[in-house]
């Protein structure tokens, strides 16, 4: 399949080359281009790229009709693009000469040779370019739709380009490759959520592990893919009752860390519905309206009063302070936190809330591919838990 994929697309470039080449009246001296840095450049480039790109590249548009734009480039080493996307277009990727290196945001970098192709699916957002010690020649196809054909969201940094470039291709390569599998590719495509939900479970799932280090790529895919600063901002506030403060304020400073590099406004809107003096009836409401006062029963056995109070305590700050907000519906609390106890392992409270997220509004597919998308940073233990849970709920429940 890879040498059709090759053959068929090396095949329309030369092509596309015999029909243009005589529109290409700008050409820059490609062979001389080509001895500079080492490369057969064999097809023509028209001019140095300028907006959208880092360092010295080369471009020529071969084609750009009949539902396809044909392009060719020269990267000099160490020279991208810019982090970019395309609206509703797909994008096939080939290597020629050289070394590359090609990333979707939240996956790891990838190191493309000579004759390696990628395709980039619709709106995701990446960047690819030549490695810091080889020039890179190579082609792209990319879908023609009535939408622009390119959204561009800034440089890749001198510092995201060589951390990742020691990451990916000094240290560990297989085990990158095998992360851009798992996250690119197999996850991705398993259930109903969309993109944006499933980058806002990830972020769910980060807090809870208090895994700082990606946190920051996971919230920028997840506000690319359409997720709001406020809702962004909501699905950590979630985490706080499960998980506690500490983990949350450290989500938090990264988040807004995030926001001030976007140019988005601190603070954002308020989207608290309660006080001091309504916050236990709203709670009481919302939780009896999923689970019928089950905490209050659990609680029982405590001596004195103090089951009574550690129940009210979870009416008034799990659902009177945080389910109560806005910025997120019902439906969207109850599937985050069913993410937070998949990762805490909670089992007592995943069957709970399981019938919680089912009477909230969620179908038993999407709860089952919300935790599924959890298992790149979870593992198959822990998913498999949740999802033996599920199984059990759903045959008591038939």
């Amino acid at each position: 399949m890879r040498n059709y994929i090759v053959l068929f697309i090396i095949g329309l470039f030369v092509s596309m080359t015999q029909q243009t080449g005589a529109q290409n009246t700008q050409q820059v001296d490609a062979k001389a281009l080509g001895q500079q840095y080492g490369l057969s450049v064999s097809f023509p480039l028209t001019a140095k790229a300028g907006e959208g790109n880092t360092g010295d590249v080369y471009v020529s548009l071969l084609k750009n009709s009949e539902g396809s734009m044909v392009a060719h480039f020269l990267f000099a080493s160490g020279s991208r693009n810019y982090w970019h996307l395309h609206p509703d277009a797909e994008q096939v990727l080939l290597i020629l000469e050289g070394e590359a290196y090609y990333q979707e945001e939240g996956q790891p970098k990838r190191l493309l040779k000579k004759g390696d192709y990628v395709v980039t699916p619709a709106n995701v957002k990446h960047w690819n370019g030549a490695t810091e010690n080889s020039a890179c020649l190579c082609i792209t196809v990319t879908d023609l739709t009535s939408k622009e054909h390119v959204v561009r969201f800034g440089p890749v940094t001198d510092e995201e380009f060589s951390v990742q470039t020691q990451t990916a291709r000094q240290n560990d390569p297989e085990l990158m490759a095998i992360m851009q599998r798992v996250y690119g590719k197999d996850v991705r495509n398993i259930g109903n959520l969309d993109l944006k939900t499933r980058e806002l479970v990830s972020c769910v799932a980060l807090t809870t592990l208090n895994a700082t280090a990606q946190l920051n790529t996971h919230i920028n895919a997840a506000l690319d893919a359409g997720a709001t600063p406020v809702e962004m901002r909501e699905v950590i506030y979630l985490v706080a009752p499960f998980r506690g403060f500490p983990f949350v304020l450290n989500a938090v400073e990264i988040m807004n860390e995030v926001f001030r590099e976007r140019g988005i406004q601190l603070p954002l809107p308020e989207q608290g519905t309660v006080n001091d003096d309504t916050r236990h009836e709203t709670g009481n409401a919302i939780q009896s309206k999923l689970y019928n006062g089950g905490i209050s029963n659990a609680m029982k056995g405590l001596p004195g009063t103090l089951g009574e109070d550690m129940a009210t305590l979870l009416t008034d700050f799990c659902f009177g302070d945080i389910y109560s907000r806005n910025g997120l519906s019902l439906e969207m609390h109850e599937l985050y936190t069913y993410v937070v106890l998949t990762v805490l392992q909670a089992n007592s409270q995943l069957h709970s809330h399981y019938l919680g997220c089912l009477k909230a509004g969620n179908s038993p597919e999407t709860v089952v591919a919300a935790v599924i998308q959890c298992l790149p940073h979870v593992g198959f233990p822990t998913v498999i838990n949740t999802l033996r849970i599920i199984v059990e709920m759903m045959e008591q429940n038939k």
